[in-house]
């Protein structure tokens, strides 16, 4: 039951670095090894960055100030995403504006980071570029 949890929270994370060391292990030729190396240190960093992200969670966890600051953080960027999405729906009128430069820009990307999901991205970013570079 325990690791049923686990795998749900972490996505399966080390059953997708098992199935990615034993594709090394099959590869025919150095192509597919190479690819295959490159999906097992993604995963890996992948699972570092959670180990990480946890380490600081648990550390900080007891902090007022961190709950407060991340309530914030998150709750003036979906308070302005959900009036945005409320006016463009129903065509209310509000005019709400845009962030300014370059909160603007950058606001998918500051909520993603904050929640930590920008590092899974990166790494499959990087996956896809060294498969590219391959061919």
């Amino acid at each position: 039951m325990v690791g049923a949890i686990v795998r749900w929270i972490t996505g399966d994370l080390v059953g997708q670095l098992t199935r990615a060391y034993e594709a090394r292990l099959k590869a025919q030729n150095e192509t597919d090894r190479l690819v295959a190396d490159a999906l097992a240190k993604d995963i890996e960093a992948k699972l570092e960055a959670q180990r990480l992200a946890t380490q600081i969670r648990l550390e900080t966890a007891g902090f007022w100030e961190m709950r407060l600051l991340t309530f914030v953080i998150a709750g003036c960027f979906a308070f302005h995403l959900l009036l945005v999405t409320i006016d463009t729906c129903f065509r209310l009128g509000w005019r709400i504006p845009a962030y300014p430069s370059p909160f603007d820009e950058w606001q998918g990307a500051i909520l993603l980071s904050f929640f930590g999901v920008q590092v899974a991205g990166q790494g499959i970013t990087a996956v896809a570029a060294a498969i590219r570079g391959r061919k």
